[in-house]
């Protein structure tokens, strides 16, 4: 496990705040968790946060204006699992490094400096834009790692190194915030434990040399007694890779060829804005965001083939014989509208949430190339995919979500019902959870989750043996990844 470093780290803030005095305050938990699959009882060998742990520093002394903050962790993640295997083989298997990669980092450190109105940060940050609970088309600042998608507290943020200031004025705040690094999504591929996967298996070789991928930002926000509103712009680069040309070679006899796939991330403006209304025991979130996607126009004539291919152990490919841009570009929205009702009967929350997502203005060359040694037609408009805005819309293009949770014997014990319904294409994905504090520190919990796809409209053809159309509807996936999960934390 690669702790040595981190572990430096930790002792240093710790020394640091014995020598000078400092404030030193720290949260966390510690996390065991199962997940098996109710087709089949099977483990679902997916990675988890082992510990997570929050610490800040201040008060150095007694004119600073400033505080360090950290969010450290370990995950495990689990290679393989024999649940018939005697007690001690498998408590082995759970806990050696032999069987499980542990791996730690931290998701957040940075100092944050601040004054009677303003505040800046520096460092490997974790961002919230935008108003509503989750899917927020906002908020997108920090990219997401699809394995936390189904987890209970939200971890599915990768820390960004980023500049922010905030800017205090009456009523008003004013946000700028600058992220010189881009980072893109982590998305499983080929993980046959996760029901989402990319459309294709990409090698570092097939991107784009996109050198200058300086990302920037901003919001204005102004606050009134019953609620605010606030106004956002950003300029980035896609989280998700999309197609961007390709290029064919020959080889020395010119009779041979094999295509050089390149894939980039799109350079996407947004514009947005959000508010959050109180009236009386009801509260109102929206959350909007139009965006505007183009590609690169860098040259990919002068890229030397790197490929694979099993032929090119035998032949060199140094004749650029044809290269295709697919010009990608299109334009889209997304929003969500959430609703709160705290005071349903028998003390029921209720929340609801409406999500859309739109494209408009898509275009992309029709290019006639070899892929795989044999010739295809590929329109480029058919492959726009939203490269930033909310996960959701990954799944589904219009969603209902309704979410009721019951608290008992002073909230002690918890439970909850969601549903994501798509109003598309019919699916739906199910969860009921039931959570019980053993004692105040310790919380016990169980969760069913089911879903359900559409395989009538999107049926897989027997024909092909080794693709499964039916998972062109992710609902279809996620179907086969219904579940039990138990899961015991404790807090400090």
């Amino acid at each position: 496990m690669k702790t040595k470093k981190n572990r430096i780290f930790i002792l240093a803030f710790i020394i640091s705040s014995v020598i000078f005095a400092a404030s030193f305050d720290y949260s966390g938990y510690t996390n065991v968790y199962a997940i098996n699959k109710t087709s089949n009882g099977s483990m679902i060998k997916l990675p988890f946060r082992l510990l997570n742990y929050d610490f800040s520093i201040s008060e150095l002394n007694q004119y600073d204006s400033f505080v360090i903050h950290a969010k450290w962790g370990v995950e495990h993640k689990i290679k393989s699992f024999n649940s018939h295997a005697s007690f001690p083989s498998m408590l082995y298997d759970l806990t050696s490094s032999k069987n499980v990669d542990y791996s730690s980092k931290f998701r957040e450190l940075y100092i944050s400096i601040f004054g009677p109105n303003y505040e800046i940060k520096l460092g490997k940050q974790i961002h919230s834009w935008g108003t509503v609970d989750v899917n927020s088309p906002l908020d997108f600042l920090n990219p997401t790692d699809y394995y936390y998608l189904f987890t209970d507290i939200d971890e599915t943020k990768i820390g960004r190194i980023s500049l922010m200031f905030d800017f205090y004025l009456d009523q008003f705040q004013f946000q700028l915030l600058a992220l010189p690094y881009h980072k893109p999504n982590n998305i499983p591929s080929n993980d046959p434990n996760f029901p989402i996967t990319l459309p294709a298996t990409v090698n570092d070789y097939q991107f784009l040399a996109q050198d200058e991928m300086f990302e920037w930002g901003g919001y204005a926000r102004t606050s009134t007694g019953t609620g605010e509103f606030t106004l956002y712009y950003f300029s980035g680069y896609d989280r998700n890779f999309n197609l961007y040309g390709a290029n064919v070679f020959l080889d020395d006899f010119d009779i041979n060829s094999v295509t050089d796939t390149v894939f980039s991330y799109r350079q996407t403006d947004m514009l947005g804005i959000s508010g959050v209304k109180f009236i009386d025991d009801f509260t109102i979130r929206f959350d909007f965001g139009y965006f505007k996607s183009n590609t690169d126009s860098i040259s990919i004539e002068s890229r030397a083939y790197s490929g694979k291919d099993p032929i090119s152990e035998f032949l060199d490919f140094n004749t650029l014989a044809a290269t295709s841009y697919f010009d990608i570009s299109g334009e889209y929205h997304q929003y969500n509208l959430q609703v709160e009702f705290p005071t349903l009967p028998y003390d029921i929350n209720l929340t609801t949430q409406l999500f859309n997502y739109r494209k408009y203005k898509v275009n992309g060359n029709i290019v006639d190339i070899e892929l795989t040694n044999f010739e295809i037609y590929l329109d480029g408009s058919d492959f726009f995919y939203p490269g930033m805005g909310s996960s959701l819309a990954t799944l589904c293009e219009r969603a209902f979500i309704i979410n009721l949770d019951k608290t008992f014997f002073d909230d002690s014990m918890e439970l909850q019902f969601s549903r994501l319904t798509d109003l598309k294409d019919k699916g739906h994905l199910d969860q009921l959870k039931f959570s019980y504090d053993l004692l105040d520190d310790l919380n016990l919990s169980f969760l069913f989750y089911k879903g359900k796809g559409n395989k009538i409209k999107y049926p897989d053809n027997p024909e092909t043996e080794t693709i499964d159309e039916s998972l062109l509807y992710p609902f279809n996936g996620m179907a086969d990844f219904s579940h039990i999960r138990a899961q015991l934390k404790y807090f400090f």
